[in-house]
């Protein structure tokens, strides 16, 4: 009778042993799967989110063009009508004259919009990187990755954004450029 209670006891540990590997399996592959879909999710919607950002700067960037043309119309018009037909000291009698003011808040709202929409496309940026590092732990991290190699999961590539300035600096490792506005 010893020796049955020993075997129904070592078939029973046998079997919670496989039910708790059935279970660590599953809930592993179903967190790589979520991880997968939301880095594939975030690369879309960072494409949609940088498309969005520069049709705004261009858009918001020709509204100021206009504004820009339209001001220059108004103080070519406004210095031809004082200078047309008059006699000497028409710049003298034009400084004490009101000028035109000119609204510069466009430009303002241009200058926040650019700030605000890189502000977000950085955020978006590091929400995907962040999301992949989570994959990779995943993948790397052991028991895990016994299971997602196991089940031929990979890493996925993604893609950030950056520029050729940004790539040098790096690869260099330094970035003397400090002036804002070059000469």
């Amino acid at each position: 009778m010893k020796v049955l209670y020993a075997v129904l006891g070592l078939v029973i540990g046998v079997a919670f042993v496989g039910i708790f590997v059935v279970v660590y399996t599953v809930n592993t592959l179903n967190s790589e799967t979520r991880l997968r879909n939301a880095i594939v999710a975030k690369q879309v919607d960072n494409t949609s989110e940088f498309d969005n950002m520069w049709k705004k700067v261009t858009q918001a960037a020709q509204v100021t063009d206009a504004q820009k043309n339209a001001l220059m119309d108004i103080f070519k018009g406004y210095a031809e009508s004082r200078s047309a037909g008059k006699q000497g000291g028409s710049l003298a009698n034009w400084i004490h004259e009101a000028v035109p003011n000119v609204d510069t808040s466009t430009f303002n709202n241009l200058q926040n919009l650019i700030a605000a929409s890189r502000d977000r496309w950085t955020m978006q940026q590091k929400e995907l990187i962040d999301l992949n590092r989570e994959h990779e732990n995943v993948l790397t991290v052991i028991p895990s990755s016994i299971v997602c190699s196991m089940f031929g999961r990979a890493k996925i590539d993604i893609t950030v954004v950056t520029s050729a300035k940004t790539e040098a600096a790096f690869r260099e490792g330094k970035d003397d450029d400090t002036a804002v506005f070059p000469k």
